[in-house]
């Protein structure tokens, strides 16, 4: 399964209690902008106030410059126009003002915090982290400064240093609802699915209008294959954002698992026609590789028939004679909750919703793709069979069950579901331990190659004592040194 994580950076979906940074001139709903005088730095940066909140940015901008032409020390006036330009996408320009805010006042939280924000919008995660931290350390309370940063660490694969900040958060702030569904998606990323769900019950309990904390519940249910349980959350989550294609997605994808096919086929159709996508595709096929026996109108070739009508597949998937799976996986990434630039208190994006699937583990190798692996051999003929032999040999070693082999076939800054080279090793190392008569099989191994970088795409066939799975993988690799390696796996 693919999990853009979380990556998605991380979608907002709460209001946070930040504090107003603007100054106000009185009730501004019942100002004209022949009410408010400009003459002098504090009026222009007044009536830039009026003006940003009428939407009025070019404006806004305009008196804001005016004030710093007169008072260049105003650091609020930088601050404000840089929340401006964030809302007008400038962020170069932005970070360029909350640079300018804290040189002139060091202990501007605020202005560290947004700054930080922005960073992280242009995924610059340590640079957006150092600025949480200067945030924090002049204000030891800022509870959505933890957050935020709880994210870039979630989003760097630091799980641990993420809960941490998650936690503090939630220590200021107990009302935090955003916080404990963020906290939620590290514990799906670390399998621990009772304190997810958990997280994702205090979250709603706390805000139950947002869409987002119900599709993630709902894909934790799924992945434990309580299927009815999973719908039901995901029918809250489309009631109350219709948009979410990927909830819609989800619960066809359940409810076909129920043997609902007719709403299975409906969902489908309706999530087709918004939003054709090839990984729900895929994903519908690794997990139903053959027709239910009381799917006796074939509904799963209608529905595979409708998404190739849109999504026009380079090669259709053959049919398996796999037996299904009992577990159905939904698709997509972790809701992380963030704060964004704010005025007086962030914006609410939509989110995007979660998935821990089983373990998506890769396939084996047919006979004629085979090739002897030679630990010790130096050379190869092409930079193509380099390639094939380091698949191979990543497909050996997961089979053997030769985890210090299959670490070698990664580069270190591998990221996956969260989690870097370390906690994934750790994460494949948990779910070998549990896998008996592991049977791996690759078939169609297509491999090209450019210059520093190369693509290793192929069917799967996976069977072991807890997962029998098939569906196609793409591995992306780069080469570091003479050696190729592994940088990203796309399910």
């Amino acid at each position: 399964m693919n999990k853009r994580l979380l990556f998605i950076n991380l979608s907002l979906i709460f209001l946070l209690s930040a504090p107003s940074i603007f100054a106000e001139t009185g009730n501004t709903s019942q100002q004209t902008v022949a009410d408010i005088p400009a003459n002098t730095a504090e009026e222009y940066f007044n009536r830039g106030n009026f003006f940003r909140k009428q939407g009025n940015f070019t404006q806004a901008i305009s008196d804001y410059t005016n004030a710093i032409r007169i008072n260049s020390k105003y650091a609020k006036a930088y601050y404000n126009r840089g929340n401006v330009y964030v809302k007008q996408g400038d962020f170069a320009q932005a970070i360029s003002d909350y640079t300018k805010a804290v040189e002139i006042n060091p202990d501007y939280s605020e202005a560290y915090y947004n700054r930080g924000n922005t960073y992280e919008k242009q995924g610059n995660l340590t640079q957006a982290i150092s600025d949480y931290s200067s945030a924090i350390k002049i204000n030891p309370k800022y509870a959505a400064a933890y957050c935020n940063r709880g994210n870039a660490y979630q989003t760097q694969g630091n799980l641990q240093q993420a809960l941490s900040d998650y936690n503090k958060a939630i220590e200021i702030n107990p009302h935090f609802a955003g916080v404990y569904a963020n906290r939620g998606n590290v514990y799906q990323a670390q399998n621990n699915l009772p304190k997810a769900i958990a997280d994702y019950n205090k979250a709603i309990e706390i805000d139950p209008k947002v869409a987002g904390f119900y599709a993630n519940r709902g894909n934790v249910y799924q992945s434990q294959g309580n299927l009815p349980q999973a719908i039901n959350d995901y029918s809250k989550a489309l009631e109350k954002n219709p948009s979410d294609n990927t909830s819609l997605y989800n619960r066809a994808l359940a409810y076909y698992g129920i043997e609902q096919f007719g709403k299975s086929l409906e969902d489908y159709t309706v999530a087709i026609s918004q939003n054709p996508s090839k990984e729900a595709y895929e994903n519908f096929i690794r997990n139903v590789p053959e027709k239910k026996s009381s799917d006796t109108e074939n509904v799963r070739n209608k529905i595979l028939l409708t998404f190739e009508e849109k999504i026009k597949p380079e090669k259709k998937l053959a049919i398996s004679a796999a037996p299904a799976v009992t577990e159905t996986t939904a698709v997509s990434a972790p809701t992380v909750a963030s704060s964004e630039p704010a005025t007086t208190v962030p914006a609410i994006k939509e989110p995007a919703t979660a998935a821990v699937s089983a373990p998506v583990i890769t396939a084996s190798v047919a006979p004629e793709n085979r090739v002897q692996v030679n630990n010790k051999q130096t050379e190869t003929t092409t930079s193509e069979e380099d390639v094939r032999n380091l698949v191979i040999k990543w497909v050996a070693s997961w089979e053997s069950g030769d985890l210090e082999s299959y670490r070698s076939c990664y580069a270190s800054d591998f990221q996956s579901k969260g989690m870097n080279l370390n906690n994934w090793i750790k994460y494949k190392n948990k779910i070998r331990q549990k896998s008996k008569n592991i049977s791996i099989r690759i078939d169609g191994l297509q491999i090209s190659v450019d210059e520093n970088y190369a693509m290793a795409k192929f069917s799967q066939t996976y069977s072991s004592s807890i997962l029998k799975d098939k569906g196609t993988k793409t591995l992306e690799l780069k080469k570091i040194g003479n050696k190729w390696k592994i940088y990203r796996e796309v399910m």
